[in-house]
């Protein structure tokens, strides 16, 4: 629990280019704190000076978008980072921000 919350408090703080998690990280969540993460990284993507670039005409649709997304991008995740062996370290974050960006208005 103490590690989720760990993640979402960071994850506000990250620009637009930097991952929330690694794989290594993701693989040892659980269910429900996959789902934190994820919108840990949500926000923080779209409170971020980067991303309010992309979210400055309309924030509330780009959220909606993107948790729109959310089961997706959790099984994208978990289907990237299932290889411990040759997953590279911004993965997930490269899989995030072609949906976040494919969610710009």
């Amino acid at each position: 629990m103490y590690r989720a919350i760990a993640i979402l408090i960071g994850a506000c703080f990250l620009p637009l280019a930097a991952a929330a998690v690694e794989c290594r990280e993701w693989r040892r969540l659980s269910g429900g704190e996959k789902s934190d993460s994820l919108d840990a990284m949500i926000e923080g993507h779209l409170t971020s000076n980067v991303g309010k670039k992309f979210t400055s005409e309309n924030p509330v649709l780009m959220r909606r978008c993107l948790q729109d997304f959310k089961q997706d991008l959790i099984d994208q995740f978990d289907g990237v980072c299932a290889d411990e062996r040759g997953t590279p370290k911004d993965a997930i974050d490269e899989i995030f921000d072609r949906y976040f960006l494919s969610c710009v208005q």
